[in-house]
């Protein structure tokens, strides 16, 4: 079953966003440093349990990186929607959505944060909306 882990959210000012999150009910749980993406993440789980989806808050760390160049151009705000698959589906769900006509980011999926494997269908042929795809990595 495919269902939502996170809501990407590219941050400017991460103390002052904690803080409101905090405010409505909602802390950092976990930070994860992805240096392949330029990004330290920041998790804050929405549902109580560990099955549950998070908001994901994407601090720059690398001002060449992908996120950095989002906030440049659009601003901060939501980055991405990301849904995770079965692990060992991921890869021949990236075959169909590429047949489909679909347009992918990466060739191969690549390392992620919470030692997921990852691709992103890019916004141009997905409505204008970057929607990751992950899958727990083989150990």
């Amino acid at each position: 079953m495919i269902r939502l882990n996170h809501i990407g959210i590219a941050v400017q000012d991460l103390p002052r966003l904690s803080k409101l999150f905090k405010l409505l009910g909602l802390a950092i749980d976990h930070t994860e440093a992805v240096p392949e993406q330029g990004v330290r993440t920041h998790f804050l789980p929405i549902l109580p349990d560990a099955t549950g989806s998070h908001l994901e808050f994407l601090e720059v760390t690398d001002p060449a990186g992908t996120v950095a160049q989002f906030i440049e151009k659009r601003g901060p705000g939501i980055h991405h929607l990301s849904f995770t698959v079965p692990a060992g589906q991921l890869d021949s769900l990236c075959q169909q959505i590429r047949a489909e006509g679909f347009r992918l980011i990466y060739d191969q999926a690549r390392p992620g944060a919470h030692q997921m494997r990852i691709n992103f269908i890019h916004p141009s042929s997905a409505g204008g909306i970057l929607i990751e795809i992950m899958e727990p990595a083989s150990r």
